[in-house]
């Protein structure tokens, strides 16, 4: 079952999975893979994932029923804390 949870973030940041693979140290296709469900990351690799996107390994990775009105709220917070890097870094 696809990870829509790391769809939406990835949405929303407005990054290709190449892109963020890469910031995690991945592959793409490995990437592809989790997103796409067919794959579960090591410990290792969901807890880079769950810092990249600013959310908890259980609310990346796990059922949706206990995070889901955190959810919208941390994507939102997300697409801001992204938007000022990206500013602060282009100067």
């Amino acid at each position: 079952m696809k990870n829509q949870k790391m769809y939406q973030l990835r949405k929303t940041l407005k990054k290709t999975q190449e892109e963020v693979a890469k910031a995690v140290g991945i592959s793409q296709s490995s990437y592809a893979m989790i997103e796409g469900g067919r794959r579960h990351p090591r410990k290792e690799i969901q807890k880079r994932l769950a810092e990249y996107f600013g959310v908890t390994v259980d609310e990346l990775f796990f059922d949706s029923r206990h995070h889901g009105s955190r959810f919208s709220t941390i994507r939102d917070n997300v697409c801001r804390c992204h938007a000022r890097q990206e500013v602060t870094e282009r100067g």
